[in-house]
């Protein structure tokens, strides 16, 4: 949000996008998570049971987060988002990275659907991955995933310069949903988390990425091994997921189990959703936010504007949107919380 609303100058060199990277990585690990635990279940049972998991993975996934996207693409084209006006097919049809790729700015109010657009694809497919692949060769076929990115970025740079954003063509971002997946994959098979060997290798591989970002800030992209920048902050974000897993203590501990913390992480979604078309819908109904006096300093009354409305649209997608009523679970024992 900070880095959508806010003057460049403002944001200075460091990567605020760098967010949507960890989210990347954390969906690689928590998808693969849940459809390694699918599959073991289902060769326990037996049978023909591919398509049904298939099936029954993709229902619980696009249910929970197709209608508030829906929802909020549909705010964006009433409040005149003009490219998903213009194109709304891409938008809908969930290939708005493919189209984005190709425009030499950003679009007003929606530049952040690309992201969301990736991810519908990855749910797509990568059951079909990991259902359909043999156990014994996971690894390698995630590790392919993961050096698929750095040299289809390196191809892309080089071959293709009609192409203005290559980082929004799908397999540029394999490397964020395969070391992910890679970490899933390692805890499944017995690695403990928070452990020590993974540490090190984030560490390291904090390291490399600050000295090629700093390289690529100063304008001296150190050639060939600014493709594995992303690489490497992927590997960082896999030690801290692990990290996180083996649990924090102190102060960390306290932050995260704040209750406003709390509160931002069930509205996370809905405020992803709808921070960019927000100003547009401002425009209307408050244009003076734009006058004279709220520049400079002052302009943080704007954003504050901005981040209250887009609270209340988060606030609301939450409760009407994407919250299911609970259904009792007839197998959980009785007293215990069904889910």
């Amino acid at each position: 949000m900070w880095l959508h609303w806010v003057p460049a100058a403002w944001r200075g060199h460091f990567p605020f996008e760098i967010g949507l990277f960890f989210f990347l990585t954390l969906t690689g690990f928590l998808i693969t998570r849940i459809l390694l635990r699918e599959r073991k279940a289902c060769e326990e049972r037996g049978g023909k049971w591919h398509f049904k998991a298939y099936v029954h993975f993709q229902k619980r996934r696009m249910m929970r987060i197709l209608v508030p996207c829906y929802a909020a693409m549909l705010f964006a084209i009433t409040v005149g988002a003009p490219d998903i006006r213009q194109h709304w097919l891409a938008y809908f049809g969930h290939w708005s990275n493919f189209h984005m790729a190709f425009m030499e700015g950003w679009p007003s109010g929606t530049a952040h659907y690309w992201t969301l657009a990736i991810q519908v694809q990855f749910y797509l497919l990568w059951p079909l991955v990991v259902f359909g692949t043999p156990r014994r060769l996971l690894a390698a076929v995630f590790l392919g995933c993961v050096a698929l990115a750095p040299v289809s970025r390196m191809i892309l740079a080089r071959r293709f310069p009609e192409l203005h954003h290559s980082e929004m063509i799908t397999f540029t971002a394999m490397d964020y949903f395969g070391v992910g997946a890679l970490l899933a994959l390692a805890i499944d098979r017995g690695m403990k988390v928070g452990d020590g060997r993974l540490n090190l290798a984030a560490t390291a591989a904090f390291a490399g990425y600050i000295v090629l970002y700093v390289c690529n800030e100063m304008g001296r992209s150190v050639a060939g091994f600014c493709y594995i920048q992303q690489t490497l902050v992927s590997v960082v974000f896999a030690g801290l997921i692990s990290a996180t897993l083996a649990g924090f203590g102190g102060f960390r501990e306290k932050i995260l189990n704040h209750p406003a913390v709390q509160h931002i992480g069930r509205l996370s979604f809905g405020l992803y959703l709808f921070h960019t078309p927000v100003p547009l819908l401002l425009g209307w109904v408050l244009p003076w936010l734009w006058g004279p006096f709220f520049t400079g300093f002052w302009q943080i009354l704007r954003l504050g504007v901005f981040g209250l409305t887009s609270w209340g649209l988060a606030w609301l997608c939450w409760r009407y949107l994407e919250t299911r009523p609970a259904h009792p679970n007839k197998h959980a024992p009785s007293g215990s919380p069904s889910r």
